[in-house]
């Protein structure tokens, strides 16, 4: 029974634990498929109901972003300011919707393809910070989801302080935020590492930080904050690399 529970997951379709090896482990057998079943549904009621509120919360945000473009160039000088802060909020508040929709679209079915970071970035709408991206290996990882956990952290970034970002891949299938703000101090650094590590959203982590370690989590890696240099360093591991299938020759080759 422990063997088979090493290999079993319960979100899995269909899955179930077969029959027992022994009478005496029938009804834990039972039990445990039950479980797994009412998980599973409990699990698709969440992701449906989240999907479908991120869906109408979109548009009608898009129609206040418009709203506020208008109003700007239409209001009187002194109330400009307080517009842009609204409608900055408002972009913010997309891009976590645009998060959300992108973790759920996505499910476990992700749509790894080989990523370019330079120009991944150069597609983002980035305000008020200088992105730096170093050279590198392309990583293999679904588009939406890194785009929306990227633009969550710049978002943090610009937020706390910073000017600049650099974006690097320190080895294969690692991509390294480092921004040139204030950053946090050690006890504040350890205070998030256990926050994430624990699961505990009444912590103060922020959502951005929990965002970004779902999508390194649904790649099959992790985030982690490493605490080294200036500023604020957050590294996402994306999971081991899609193994490729082997080309077998054709006829016509041999």
């Amino acid at each position: 029974l422990s063997q088979r529970l090493t290999d079993y997951d319960p979100l899995a379709a269909g899955a179930t634990l077969d029959p027992a090896a022994q009478r005496e482990l029938a009804p834990v057998h039972a039990a445990i498929d039950a479980l797994a079943q009412r998980l599973a549904v409990r699990l698709a009621q969440e992701q449906a109901f989240s999907a479908h509120a991120a869906h109408a919360l979109r548009t009608p945000l898009a129609g206040i972003d418009a709203q506020l473009a208008v109003a700007l160039r239409e209001a009187a000088l002194p109330l400009q300011p307080r517009l842009q802060r609204v409608r900055v909020v408002v972009v913010r508040l997309q891009r976590v919707v645009v998060a959300l929709l992108s973790l759920f679209r996505s499910g476990v079915d992700l749509q790894r393809e080989p990523l370019e970071l330079g120009q991944l970035v150069a597609r983002m709408p980035v305000e008020g910070l200088q992105v730096q991206v170093e050279p590198g290996e392309p990583v293999q990882a679904d588009a939406d989801l890194l785009t929306a956990a990227l633009l969550n952290l710049l978002d943090n970034a610009a937020r706390h302080g910073a000017r600049q970002v650099c974006i690097s891949t320190p080895r294969a299938q690692c991509l390294r935020v480092q921004d040139d703000g204030p950053g946090v101090t050690p006890p504040q650094l350890q205070a998030l590492r256990d926050a994430l590590a624990q699961e505990r959203p009444e912590r103060p982590v922020g959502l951005g930080l929990v965002l970004a370690q779902l999508v390194a989590r649904a790649h099959g890696g992790g985030l982690h904050l490493p605490g080294d240099g200036a500023g604020f360093v957050v590294e996402l591991d994306l999971g081991p690399r899609p193994v490729q299938a082997a080309v077998l020759p054709s006829d016509d080759d041999t």
